[in-house]
């Protein structure tokens, strides 16, 4: 949910739905003009839309839409068709027209639009005008009153369910899974990713209670090791061939798992046949690219460079695992994290989840309204005893990441998917 001086600063969050809902209305309603995919999730959200929007467009399921955020670079990164971001002029003609709405809604008890409402609302109508069928939707907070809860589901999907924005989901687990599977609608299927279980249990609940079909990671369907990097996916009534992903880090191999039960949940409903949704689906994870999520920075000049958007503590475990193998196996002399994050996540928990994998931090503020600062930044590393440095900006920290490592050791650019994007806007320019 973001707006203002760079293009990852944020705006402040709006909860419910009467706002989306009212101008869905004043415009002939465009989320009626197709069926979504509905995910939400702590982590892996952004992976998994991106490996299901791969196997639908596979599928022969007609022009497939996918709607995500943030962008890492540019807001176009959030709104794409068959692959493809919508053009620059096509979504500043949409975001004029929404704000537009929102001025005559200025008066009323609701109030305007959000930025991420007015973003929802140009994603709706442009896939509208390019006849999407079917659209891969990513909440931007939570579920329940996320804006993208107003669009009609075919599936339901909750990745993960972790501690984070408590001051609008709650404060405990249980909590956070309610609104989470606050996306449920009666009798959609939900597709579940693996959940703790206070999570699980109150997202099955919820499921039951809507009569809604549940398949859970673990359980109904997953994934095995089949060796050298490949994995196996099992599913109810389908099995994939051996695939390799496209995407780096054992973590995505839940979201593949979880992208390929939505797909064959959605597949069979239409009574696509085994074999034609499994060729579909291995290509399709294949071929998945998700820029930002564990993946060397691109760049002739970036050699040992990685980047990584994780944001909290679970996140932060997971990309400690996969440094940990890098130092089995690549064995890189030293890891270097130029690191930031925004001020409402857990700086602490962050930095002791990566404790014994990083050699060293470089602290820096991002360019980013809701960004930590310097001082607070520094004074977790020094409540946690990490080595560290301090940097006054991205691009000062990147030449003191850089010279710290040396050539025979690595930088991860990681704490926040904003700092992630000043890795790529300063260094390579745009995304894919």
């Amino acid at each position: 949910m973001t707006r203002g001086k760079t293009p990852g600063s944020p705006e402040t969050i709006k909860p419910g739905l009467e706002r989306i809902l009212a101008a869905f209305e004043m415009s002939g309603h465009p989320e009626s003009a197709f069926r979504t995919l509905h995910i939400a999730g702590t982590n892996g959200k952004g992976s998994t839309a991106c490996f299901l929007a791969s196997i639908l467009m596979r599928l022969g399921a007609g022009s497939v839409g996918l709607y995500t955020s943030p962008h890492l670079v540019s807001p176009e990164e959030r709104i794409r068709v068959d692959g493809e971001k919508i053009p620059r002029d096509a979504l500043r003609r949409a975001l004029r027209k929404a704000a537009g709405f929102s001025r005559a809604m200025n008066g009323s008890k609701a109030g305007s639009l959000s930025f991420f409402e007015e973003m929802t609302w140009a994603a709706c109508d442009w896939f509208r005008r390019r006849s999407a069928g079917t659209v891969v939707m990513e909440a931007g907070l939570g579920g329940r009153w996320d804006a993208t809860n107003a669009c009609l589901p075919d599936v339901s999907v909750v990745t993960t369910v972790g501690i984070d924005h408590r001051e609008w989901l709650g404060k405990t687990i249980r909590e956070i899974a309610a609104e989470k599977a606050g996306i449920f609608r009666p009798g959609v299927p939900v597709i579940l990713g693996r959940l703790r279980a206070p999570a699980r249990a109150v997202a099955v609940r919820r499921a039951r209670e809507l009569r809604a079909t549940v398949w859970e990671s673990g359980r109904d369907f997953g994934w095995e090791d089949a060796g050298d990097g490949v994995i196996r996916i099992r599913l109810p009534g389908a099995c994939l061939r051996p695939t390799r992903l496209g995407m780096r880090g054992d973590f995505q191999r839940d979201n593949a798992a979880v992208a390929c039960a939505a797909a064959w949940m959605w597949a069979s409903a239409r009574r696509i046949p085994a074999e034609v949704f499994q060729a579909a689906a291995s290509a399709g994870l294949a071929r998945a690219r998700w820029p930002g999520r564990f993946s060397p920075l691109p760049g002739r000049k970036n050699s040992g460079v990685w980047v990584d958007g994780a944001h909290n503590p679970d996140a932060a475990k997971a990309l400690a695992r996969e440094l940990a193998a890098f130092k089995s196996g690549e064995r890189p002399e030293r890891i270097v994290a130029l690191w930031s994050m925004l001020g409402d996540k857990d700086a602490t928990g962050f930095l002791e989840e990566m404790a014994g994998v990083v050699d060293g931090w470089v602290a820096f503020p991002m360019d980013h309204d809701r960004a930590a600062s310097l001082s607070d930044l520094t004074a977790a590393c020094r409540r946690g005893k990490r080595i560290f440095r301090a940097a006054d900006g991205f691009l000062s920290g990147w030449e003191v990441a850089r010279r710290w490592a040396g050539a025979g050791g690595m930088v991860i650019v990681c704490g926040s998917l904003a700092a992630v994007g000043e890795a790529f806007r300063h260094r390579v320019g745009d995304v894919p």
